[in-house]
């Protein structure tokens, strides 16, 4: 394999980076990072795939995560309310349970029925019809 460089646009959490790498380097970095996708000259290609392939000495070479659509978990319609109002979101269950276990004294209400953070997990929420977050009322002086 030649030790020909590469200009290679690297796409990670932290934002992108440019390397010039030759094509034992970009195929170990895909083979490395799980779920990375290869694209050259925007062509999807695959790891195994680069050691053979024929690329132009000006070939656009992109390292990108994998991209994943959709959620496994259910989401529910929860009414959030607070100071400045209430507005309505999609959640799920862990998302539910950290939200109402962030902030100190918030209420969840189940179908009109108070239920504790901690019941969430065990809940189901399949024939809930209305799911509200409100900050605690406190009465007196």
């Amino acid at each position: 394999m030649s030790d020909k460089m590469y200009r290679v646009e690297i796409a990670d959490a932290t934002g992108h980076s440019v390397v010039e790498m030759t094509k034992t380097e970009i195929a170990e970095k895909a083979r490395s990072t799980e779920g990375t996708w290869v694209f050259v000259d925007d062509r999807l290609v695959s790891a195994n795939e680069i050691d053979n392939l024929d690329m132009a000495d000006d070939a656009s070479v992109r390292l990108m995560p994998g991209l994943v659509g959709g959620s496994d978990e259910p989401t529910i319609t929860v009414e959030i309310a607070d100071a400045t109002g209430h507005s309505v979101v999609e959640m799920t269950k862990s998302e539910l349970t950290e939200k109402a276990t962030s902030s100190e004294g918030t209420w969840v209400f189940v179908d009109d029925r108070l239920v504790s953070a901690d019941e969430i997990d065990n809940l189901d929420f399949s024939q809930a019809s209305k799911v509200r977050l409100m900050p605690g009322l406190v009465g007196g002086f």
